[in-house]
């Protein structure tokens, strides 16, 4: 029975938000773009933190199981000294390096992910559990692409701009901010969708710069503040162990830290597809004709009857 109520929860269609409470398709400040982006996540909570937090499971699996990391035979007791980051661990560097690899991916997957369930909640269809794990696992190979083509486009950057103190990669990185929910929302490939992002970037270069400078730092503080909370209190009132504390604490940092950014990035979409392209004035036109057609067909009836 248990299994017949999950396979109808998946197969159910999401609610819809309300146009009261969706983000409104207008122009913002960077400010104002940081402060959307947690109003998006208090949209449906749920279901935005639980896709993060379903992406990013299987990817810290994946992390631990890969040989040599320190995480995969370590005692309780050791657990802490990686967490807190003591890299003379044997492996350490590596597990350390796979993790922030595939923590990078699962944002660029995330952040998809919100592109298509935003994009089908501005034009009113409802999609199901399903119909999003299935589209982000066909997307799989698309997604690792573009992480793939954006950073070695960083990391070249980076190192034609070594003599000009390094800032080729993080300029490349803001041209790239929206490339995530370009993918999930217009269904492009990754040549397309980085294409995309820059040609939108470009139009708001200062902008999107102040975006991504507020973006990364939040999601810093944003993940201080939530790993020291439940450590402080597993340790202070509850007498928990400290390696579970440190890593309970870890992980839902990273959960909020990911779902925030990716929030921020689908945001910043909007607000550049308003800027550059009037996407705001062709939806209220869309619905307003809709309504019009609506309207006389409601009276063509009438007429008849």
């Amino acid at each position: 029975m248990t299994g017949l109520q999950s396979s109808a929860e998946t197969r159910r269609p999401l609610r819809v938000p309300t146009a009261e409470q969706l983000p409104p398709l207008l122009a913002r400040s960077p400010l104002a773009i940081f402060d959307e982006a947690i109003t998006f996540l208090r949209i449906q909570p749920a279901l935005l933190l639980g896709i993060a937090t379903v992406v990013l499971i299987p990817l810290r699996l994946i992390a631990v199981a890969m040989p040599g990391s320190p995480l995969r035979d370590a005692r309780p007791d050791q657990l802490m000294d990686i967490f807190i980051g003591n890299l003379s661990q044997p492996g350490a560097v590596t597990a350390a390096l796979i993790t922030v690899i595939l923590e990078s991916i699962a944002l660029v997957t995330i952040a998809s992910i919100y592109g298509e369930l935003m994009a089908s909640w501005y034009s009113g269809r409802a999609a199901t559990a399903g119909d999003l794990l299935v589209a982000s696992i066909k997307r799989s190979p698309v997604i690792v692409a573009a992480w793939f083509l954006v950073h070695a486009l960083e990391v070249g950057a980076a190192l034609l701009s070594f003599f000009i103190v390094g800032m080729g990669g993080l300029v490349v990185g803001v041209f790239m901010m929206v490339t995530a929910p370009i993918i999930g929302a217009e269904k492009a490939g990754p040549i397309v969708a980085l294409r995309r992002s820059s040609s939108l970037v470009s139009s708001k270069v200062g902008h999107c710069v102040a975006v991504y400078s507020l973006a990364g730092g939040g999601a810093v503080v944003m993940r201080l503040v939530i790993e020291f909370a439940p450590s402080f209190l597993g340790l202070e009132l509850l007498r928990l162990p400290l390696w579970l504390t440190a890593g309970v604490a870890d992980f839902a940092g990273t959960v909020a830290s990911t779902a925030f950014v990716a929030a921020t990035s689908t945001v910043l979409y909007l607000d550049l597809r308003v800027r550059r392209e009037g996407i705001d004035l062709d939806m209220a036109m869309s619905r307003a004709f809709s309504r019009s057609k609506t309207n006389a067909a409601t009276s063509r009836t009438d007429l008849r009857g």
